[in-house]
């Protein structure tokens, strides 16, 4: 079975965006190596929100050569020529097959990653931790009581950026 890895850069007080969806606070050292395992992925995961923001700031769709796939509860696709599928019918049956072809990068998204950590879909997390207070934001993850995750890797970067890999290790 292939991995379904996430990269996410979080505030120290747990947000991953300010509430006007910007990412200002972002080191870019940071953007530069998240958006590197972007580049090298195979295949990317994302939910509407992150799809829509992607879009609407970058100027089009950049990931016109990587298969991508966003969960959603309708199907708003902008980009059906770039390779883009929209996953509104049973979404994590559905990661739970392409995980079985293919490895796959989730792109953002707390909801996202919470629904994948229920499920028990999501192998490796590597969050990178900005000492930065956001203040109000949007929030990194919801609840997910239950999953226990191994500490693989931690260091400290420029800035006091503290990028650590967990592995998940199984639920209760």
């Amino acid at each position: 079975m292939k991995q379904i890895k996430a990269h996410i850069a979080v505030s120290l007080d747990g947000h991953t965006a300010t509430l006007d969806k910007e990412l200002d606070w972002l080191p870019d050292k940071v953007k530069t190596i998240v958006g590197k395992y972007y580049l090298d992925a195979d295949c990317l995961l994302m939910g509407a929100n992150t799809y829509n923001y992607i879009f609407e700031h970058w100027g089009g769709w950049p990931h016109k050569s990587k298969r991508s796939f966003v969960v959603s509860h309708y199907d708003t696709n902008v980009t059906p020529d770039c390779g883009v599928e929209f996953l509104t019918e049973e979404p994590l049956q559905r990661i739970y097959e392409l995980k079985q072809e293919t490895d796959i990068l989730v792109v953002g998204g707390g909801k996202l990653l919470t629904s994948l950590i229920k499920a028990g879909l999501l192998d490796s997390l590597t969050i990178y931790t900005v000492p930065v207070m956001a203040g109000k934001g949007i929030g990194f993850i919801g609840e997910t009581f239950g999953s226990h995750w191994k500490l693989s890797e931690s260091r400290v970067l420029d800035n006091g950026v503290v990028c650590s890999t967990y592995l998940f290790g199984g639920s209760v």
